[in-house]
């Protein structure tokens, strides 16, 4: 047998058999946002705080971050589309440090938060025309401990939500 006669080579393929079978996962199949069986939504973060928040994730899914006031001109992609809307999901998310600008010194540390919410009633709006059909995830940060998702056909509509 070739192997037999090169043992690098059987070594090689061995390795390349079980690194291909350990990326495979458990069901065979990537953890691709777009294959939630529903429509996928780009992610749109929008601050009510004046304070940077960072690394903001829905569940799993990275949506960005937002500078203070600010959100609604950037999307990340994609929250996976869902068949029931009505579970909660899991909002984390970073407020920057603040530092004296002077000094440089930390006024504020970081602070993370986590909390739970739930999506509008109903799921995002569907329409024939695309321009009317919810694309976008709203990650809306109201205050220092409260998050909201809404649904918008734009990213803009993201800041009035």
């Amino acid at each position: 047998m070739i192997l037999n006669r090169f043992p690098r080579l059987g070594f090689v393929v061995g390795a390349t058999a079980f690194t291909l079978a350990a990326c495979a996962g458990s069901n065979g199949t990537a953890d691709d946002p777009l294959v939630g069986g529903g429509q996928a939504l780009a992610m749109v973060p929008a601050n009510h705080v004046n304070r940077w928040a960072v690394n903001i994730y829905v569940d799993k899914y990275w949506a960005g971050n937002v500078s203070p006031e600010g959100g609604g001109a950037k999307a990340a992609c994609c929250f996976p589309g869902m068949m029931d809307w009505s579970k909660p999901v899991m909002v984390t998310w970073i407020w920057d440090a603040v530092e004296d600008p002077k000094t440089k010194a930390v006024v504020t540390p970081e602070e993370a938060h986590s909390i739970q919410v739930n999506f509008p009633a109903g799921g995002p709006h569907q329409d024939s025309d695309w321009h009317k059909a919810d694309a976008y995830l709203c990650v809306i940060l109201r205050d220092r401990n409260r998050a909201a998702l809404e649904f918008s056909s734009s990213r803009s509509g993201c800041m009035s939500k």
